[in-house]
């Protein structure tokens, strides 16, 4: 699925929103009141950043596979568990010291055009840090050779209790005053993480990051993600066994993660890491915190789900389905998935095999081959009384997923509880394409709801989007994303975006 394609279904989702849940409106802390964390882990390394040199006027796409390529090969070597690898940005050089000056000119003798980087990020399986530092180091040189280095490496540990932004920000100004550097990102993770920079004893720049590990897997994939699912990693306990051992250990209490990301291109050994991990732990120790069980949690969220949405987009030889069950307001992030090649009769079934019971289910459908199309909303909904099971997706964004191993625990085991008859969870017998659905589902008339978004297009791109007066064509229909009244001269002018 191309980039574009994968926009034009978010921006569906987007426009539809207020059919979402939102779970990121407010801060839920349902739990007892305490003091500080406890039950730290063992350090261990859940990131590793690597930055690697390119050839602009050569073909990028080429060296990015390549270095890819180089990465995993080298991590492969030394039996570095990791489960994803991929580039998460390009940009130029900006001389900051990160690169020796020598290093750069040395690549850009071979070079036809401009030298720029393009950023790696490696995710590990909670490894044992010392386990690392010794397999990590031997990749680090290899990859050198291939104008490839560490650009920095997070060290994290696991703990019970959780806290807020908000408390733990208060707590840290009233430690460090005007000293205290937040990092301003609360719009990409919501108000369940803060991070503050701050500097080893010799100097070094770091990043610390306190964030309730529970809430980040409800809520998305990842940081950079606008839709994700991360539950199947709740049940499964073959995808992170160590994590996954931790989150039962939690079950009651919350489970929140220090992470502190050292920067720079250098391994230090294990107890300088264990030292400043030690530091950060002791600042931040008497921070209120909460004890907040996992389903107390989710029957804050679940509370929040009034309805569902999903996209059937669909072209020339091309097609897809999207679902999304909650999203955050905050971060914009949707918790769901999408998946290619699915036809409309497989949509409607998996329409009604991930929807809710009691609730609205909306599909909105629109063409991945002309964005100005019509969009077209059908509303459905599960039978009167029905008190059927609702479906996540599986490993790999799997969309008939079931519980086919004796490692795989009930949802409510993981705090996942029926509530509000919602009931997320896995059929025990395998769910194919060709199975029926679990549930019929019958179409509910609109009655006039959301009249003015069934009439809307899509718009197609940042070009589209003009400032002036008297720009809009007759007969052409056109989504408002903000109104206002201003005064110009004598008149009152309606301005709209």
């Amino acid at each position: 699925m191309t980039v574009l394609e994968r926009a034009t279904i978010n921006k569906a989702l987007n426009l539809y929103a207020h059919h979402i849940g939102d779970v990121g409106v407010e801060i839920a802390l349902p739990g007892r009141a305490k003091n500080g964390w406890k039950k730290y882990c063992k350090l261990f390394c859940d990131n590793v950043i690597f930055w690697a040199l390119v050839d602009t006027g050569g073909d990028v796409e080429k060296q990015r596979k390549n270095s890819i390529s180089a990465i995993l090969e080298a991590l492969e070597e030394q039996d570095v568990n990791r489960s994803m690898v991929k580039i998460v940005r390009q940009g130029k050089i900006s001389f900051d010291g990160f690169f020796h000056d020598r290093t750069v000119k040395k690549f850009a003798k071979k070079a036809s055009g401009d030298v720029e980087y393009i950023s790696i990020k490696v995710t590990l399986h909670s490894i044992k840090l010392s386990t690392l530092l010794t397999t990590l180091h031997d990749a680090i040189v290899e990859l050198e050779n291939n104008y490839i280095f560490l650009h920095d490496v997070d060290i994290a540990t696991d703990c019970h209790r959780v806290t807020s932004r908000p408390i733990l920000h208060e707590y840290l100004e009233k430690i460090f005053g005007d000293e205290l550097e937040i990092v301003n990102d609360r719009s990409r993770v919501g108000d369940h993480c803060l991070s503050w920079i701050a500097a080893t004893d010799d100097d070094q720049k770091v990043r610390c990051k306190v964030y309730n590990k529970f809430v980040q897997m409800m809520e998305s994939a990842e940081v950079m993600s606008s839709l994700g699912s991360r539950m199947e990693s709740l049940v499964i306990s073959t995808i992170d066994e160590k994590l996954h051992k931790r989150l039962r250990k939690a079950r009651k209490t919350g489970l929140s993660r220090l992470e502190v990301k050292f920067y720079g291109g250098d391994l230090y050994d294990h107890a300088y890491y264990e030292n400043y991990l030690e530091q950060v732990k002791e600042i931040i120790q008497e921070c209120p915190t909460y004890e907040v069980p996992f389903a107390e949690y989710w029957k804050y969220m679940a509370s929040k789900i009034t309805s569902m949405v999903a996209v059937f987009a669909s072209g020339v030889d091309r097609s897809a389905f999207a679902y999304c069950h909650w999203r955050n307001s905050i971060t914009a992030k949707k918790y769901g998935t999408m998946r290619e090649k699915v036809g409309r009769d497989e949509a409607l079934k998996l329409l009604a095999n991930y929807s809710f019971n009691d609730r609205p289910i909306y599909l909105v459908e629109v063409s991945l081959d002309d964005p100005s199309k019509e969009i077209v909303v059908t509303k459905y909904s599960r039978p009167d009384g029905c008190t059927m099971m609702t479906l996540v997706a599986g490993c790999q964004n799997g969309l008939y997923p079931y519980a086919y191993h004796e490692d795989i625990y009930e949802f409510a085991s993981m705090g996942i509880v029926s509530t509000n008859n919602i009931t997320i969870n896995w059929p025990e017998t395998r769910l194919r394409k060709s199975s029926p659905p679990l549930v019929d589902i019958h179409q509910v008339a609109m009655d006039g709801e959301d009249l003015y978004m069934q009439t809307t297009t899509l718009v197609g791109t940042k070009t589209s989007y003009k400032i002036g007066h008297g720009i809009l064509d007759e007969h052409t229909k056109y989504t408002v994303i903000a109104a206002m009244w201003q005064k110009f001269g004598n008149q009152d002018h309606e301005m709209v975006g």
